[in-house]
């Protein structure tokens, strides 16, 4: 992560996410494989953290791209998708599309980590650094480190969860979060302000030495 989860509203923009929408209605070559590049990981990972479920949140990936498409090549204008605010777009249709699937499967869904990861699920980590990027050393302690924070997340309520996941591994702005969740700026500061302070909560209990 390149914010800290105490950190500002720093955010590093890339220009050409809103022309992708313009792209993929105008069908231009290769406009619909990019936007899945750029997209998919971080998608499947707030899906992953929302349903805890592997296969599930690969179908509801898989899903949001398919609603991605038909929207923008076949219902939205040119002026829609030109205005289209690209990223808390695709968020929140890959929120709405957890939420049903958590609906049809409520009893599975909240179900213990521990089960989860028997069950074949692996939780998301939080860093992309290629392997021969990262001395080994280093990497497995880093790693080591995810996965305490990855442990820590998963045990919060799911708002809390999920803004988390939101604004400090998506690095998302109050903007874009409210464009993804539907509720306003302000209320989101404040439900940011508890969820962060029950993941040093679980941090602390777990006495993990990762800084918060």
């Amino acid at each position: 992560m390149r914010n800290s989860l105490g950190g500002g509203e720093t955010r590093v923009v890339d220009s050409t996410w809103e022309d992708l929408a313009i792209g993929v209605h105008r069908r231009q070559d290769g406009a619909f494989e990019r936007m899945v590049e750029r997209f998919e990981k971080p998608l499947f990972n707030y899906a992953q953290r929302l349903l805890q479920n592997m296969p599930d949140a690969q179908e509801v990936v898989q899903d949001t791209f398919l609603r991605a498409h038909r929207a923008l090549t076949s219902q939205y204008s040119a002026e829609r998708c030109t205005e289209l605010q690209l990223r808390p777009w695709l968020f929140r249709i890959t929120r709405n599309l957890s939420n049903n699937k958590r609906r049809g499967r409520r009893q599975e869904f909240e179900r213990p980590m521990s089960d989860a990861l028997a069950g074949g699920d692996v939780p998301p980590s939080g860093s992309y650094f290629p392997d021969w990027q990262v001395p080994f050393l280093y990497r497995i302690e880093h790693r080591e480190e995810l996965e305490r924070l990855d442990r820590a997340i998963a045990s919060l309520p799911l708002e809390s969860r999920e803004l988390v996941a939101l604004r400090f591994i998506e690095e998302m702005s109050y903007a874009e979060i409210a464009g993804t969740t539907g509720q306003s700026e302000a209320s989101l500061r404040g439900k940011v302000f508890r969820a962060l302070r029950q993941l040093r909560d679980v941090l602390s209990a777990q006495e993990t030495p990762h800084a918060v």
